[in-house]
């Protein structure tokens, strides 16, 4: 007897309907489907794009709702293009009229009410950086420090205080620059929320370091989004909150 299929979320079929370049590594791919229905999404939620590797065999790669527009049953992908996986494959051979399946909209990042928030990453959690800032409440500033390679990589956002850190020769997975960054800032007074996105063991690092400018232990939110060696796979769960 054949086990029946279990999805945690709805499964939609859609085409791509057109496609931009945001910088030289990243890519905007709208996407339509019919299913694409309801209200507003939460800041940072993404959708599981299921696709192809080189054997052919069937993978899942998340990538954060950039913009949501639920009237024309529509959602933009930014998708970063870094490694040599079917994600970047995808990302950069994407043209309208493509046809694809995914599942989504999930993510469990709530916000929390906050004097401040301070925002970590890296490129490949550029989409969600800039969607928790928008969403966040004009009297709770938002602090961002995002490391890139180089300003080519560079996607501005609002935010009361955005600071871009390069990488340039530097491999990227690291904690240092985002550190040393963390260090030299001067932070509001009242209590902080952080979140931390981006290679999963550099974030995880990288709350030691919040947590020593004040930021309490459980008002830090880790996710991430790949790991060294596997620079195409986005993680699909957070190591923590």
């Amino acid at each position: 007897m054949t086990a029946p299929v279990i999805r945690r979320s709805v499964l939609h079929r859609g085409r791509v309907v057109a496609v931009g370049d945001v910088t030289p590594r990243m890519r905007r791919i709208t996407v339509v489907a019919p299913t694409l229905t309801g209200g507003a999404i939460k800041p940072a939620q993404d959708v599981e794009v299921w696709l192809r590797d080189d054997s052919g065999r069937r993978v899942k790669r998340r990538y954060t709702i950039r913009h949501w527009r639920p009237a024309a049953n529509e959602l933009d992908l930014d998708v970063l293009l870094h490694g040599s996986g079917p994600g970047s494959a995808w990302g950069a051979s994407a043209a309208p009229g493509d046809e694809l399946e995914f599942q989504g909209p999930r993510g469990k990042l709530e916000l929390v009410a906050a004097d401040w928030h301070l925002l970590l990453g890296d490129e490949s959690a550029l989409p969600a950086i800039a969607t928790i800032c928008a969403a966040l409440p004009a009297h709770e500033p938002a602090i961002a420090v995002v490391e890139v390679g180089d300003g080519d990589d560079e996607v501005p956002f609002d935010a009361a205080s955005l600071r871009w850190m390069h990488r340039g020769a530097v491999a990227a997975g690291g904690a240092e620059l985002l550190a040393s960054a963390v260090g030299a800032l001067d932070l509001p007074a009242g209590s902080g929320h952080g979140y931390l996105m981006g290679e999963t063991r550099a974030m995880v690092a990288l709350r030691a370091v919040l947590e020593g400018r004040g930021i309490a232990h459980e008002s830090i939110f880790v996710k991430g989004y790949w790991n060294i060696g596997r620079p195409d796979r986005i993680a699909g769960r957070a190591p923590d909150g």
